[in-house]
């Protein structure tokens, strides 16, 4: 198995980093590739637990689910994510928080337990995702 790893540095504090990571009603607005919208959610990433979020995509909707694993308030959040319906094993992401001077913060991303092939998958994935993250937050090119 192998691990993807992107690393980000942002111009915004990370108590609101970690709530536009966590919180159901920023998470709607950006979790998916580009030209995806959410249809349905069960997701807060601030409390252990079980997550669903359904994805409309022009290829049609997916959904994915998972359970909160870890919550370290401001500086962590740890999951399982599952694609049903995917020929891929079940993975674990990490979003990590760290100050890095006056209101900027940088961010970890983990996802462990991929194949060399979702690796290369996962970058373009999470690329467009954390793009759309960033104009979410206001902060597109950052």
């Amino acid at each position: 198995m192998s691990e993807l790893r992107i690393e980000r540095s942002y111009s915004i504090d990370a108590t609101q980093l970690y709530a536009y990571l966590t919180r159901a009603e920023y998470l709607v607005q950006w979790w998916g590739p580009e030209g995806a919208s959410v249809s349905a959610a069960s997701l807060d990433l601030s409390r252990p637990g079980p997550w669903s979020i359904t994805i409309e995509t022009p290829r049609g909707p997916f959904e994915m689910t998972g359970e909160v694993l870890k919550v370290e308030p401001g500086r962590l959040v740890e999951f399982t994510m599952d694609v049903p319906g995917q020929n891929a094993p079940d993975s674990t992401v990490r979003f990590e928080i760290v100050p890095d001077g006056a209101r900027r913060s940088r961010l970890t991303l983990v996802q462990s337990g991929i194949t060399d092939d979702m690796v290369e998958m996962g970058k373009r994935g999470w690329g467009g995702t954390l793009a759309r993250l960033e104009r979410v937050m206001g902060l597109a090119g950052a």
